[in-house]
């Protein structure tokens, strides 16, 4: 008898494919799925449910093959009940374009998709979806959806954004970034008028990404009311150039004021007016110092608006050094300023007496000493150093902080 391998196994192990392959030079998990649907009968059915887990529609075409090929076919259209993830649009085309699948597949799968939990839309122009007044009805059928991220999309105004994001009532994560609408005066102050409601009872991760000013001071307002009964814990919210005062700053106070009491962990890029003081029950924050235009005195100063007495985590992203300048032309915060001695003075102190760990996320040039880094970093951060919490990468790898 020829070699026999319960499925049981051969299941397991079609499933333990990776999605990522580990060198670029490896077949896609895709790829290979569909080389083990051919390989027996036996080995069919697993192949073939884990092929449609995940579902990239990149293009017109891509669609396409999947309306024809699978949505209009009695032996593949079954398979379709596996669908986990779904993604709509390029991940980098030059700007939000018009598509078929954007315009389509609400209508065209509705119903279709019962195991569906991850939505991703990127790059499509919703300008041309109209009337939208009818998505609501449609993704009443796509109710399971847990995880929505939509990025780089342009909608007619905020009220399709809306319309959209109110229609799926389970959702877990939202993720929005680099939204576009043009602006019209009498929609901002009926955003700025929403009762609070509780849309998402469950709500817990939620990531704000680039939006210009007035798209973001909009965004917010509505957010503000609509959060209302969302148990929010993780919240990353990149917002530049964020003004001392104006209506932005104001849209960002007030949904402080309305996520703060629960978030635990956050994510910004840092500025001097970003309200931290409001955030009373964090326990890890992320600040990235990329685009960030004063020296470590204005990071410090910010970190003393901190009121939690329950920190237990500091990670700084992107601190580049003297010698490894992306903004050439700017006087961007360095690492190797003498400076840095202010957040040894500031995370000394209370309320950061419980802290766990300060990790420093260096970019340093490939001539630089890394053992003078680690020197300047024993000198600036004496207290963090002896605590033992101080945790420095440069390029990516942890430094040894103890002299040898």
């Amino acid at each position: 008898m020829p070699p026999y391998i319960p499925p049981e196994i051969t299941d397991a192990i079609i499933s333990g494919i990776p999605l990522v392959p580990y060198r670029t030079f490896r077949p896609s998990r895709t790829h290979t799925l569909a080389m083990c649907a051919l390989v027996c009968r036996a080995w069919l059915p697993r192949s073939r449910v884990e092929l449609f887990e995940d579902i990239a529609i990149k293009d017109d075409y891509t669609y396409d093959l999947l309306v024809e090929r699978v949505l209009h076919s009695e032996t593949m259209s079954r398979y379709l009940t596996s669908v986990d993830s779904l993604g709509l649009g390029r991940q980098e085309p030059p700007a939000a374009q018009p598509s078929k699948a954007g315009r389509l597949f609400l209508v065209e799968f509705a119903g279709k998709l019962p195991g569906l939990r991850t939505l991703s839309v990127r790059h499509i122009d919703f300008t041309h979806q109209r009337p939208s007044v009818t998505w609501p009805l449609l993704l009443s059928q796509f109710r399971a959806i847990t995880t929505l991220m939509l990025s780089e999309c342009q909608f007619s105004s905020f009220s399709d954004v809306r319309r959209l994001l109110t229609a799926l009532p389970l959702l877990s994560t939202l993720d929005i970034g680099s939204l576009t609408w043009p602006m019209v005066s009498h929609e901002v102050h009926l955003q700025t008028t929403l009762r609070p409601r509780t849309y998402w009872p469950d709500l817990h991760t939620l990531r704000i990404f680039n939006l210009s000013p007035k798209c973001a001071a909009v965004f917010l307002r509505w957010m503000t009311g609509a959060l209302h009964g969302s148990p929010v814990k993780v919240l990353h919210c990149i917002l530049y150039c964020l003004p001392s005062t104006g209506p932005l700053q104001e849209a960002v106070d007030a949904f402080v004021g309305r996520v703060g009491p629960s978030v635990t962990k956050l994510y910004i890029c840092i500025t001097n007016t970003l309200p931290l003081s409001g955030f009373i029950a964090l326990e890890r924050l992320s600040c990235s110092l990329y685009d960030y235009q004063d020296h470590w005195q204005g990071v410090a100063s910010v970190l003393q608006g901190v009121s939690s007495n329950t920190m237990q985590s500091i990670t700084f992203n992107a601190v580049f050094t003297q010698r490894f300048e992306p903004h050439p032309d700017l006087n961007h915060l360095r690492f190797d300023q003498d400076t840095l001695e202010e957040l040894d003075r500031v995370l000394s102190g209370e309320p950061f007496g419980h802290l766990q760990e300060v990790n420093l996320d260096v970019r340093a040039g490939t001539e630089e000493e890394e053992e003078l880094l680690c020197a300047h970093a024993r000198r600036c951060l004496p207290e963090l150093h002896k605590r033992k919490i101080l945790r420095l990468y440069i390029n990516d790898e942890v430094q040894h902080m103890d002299v040898k």
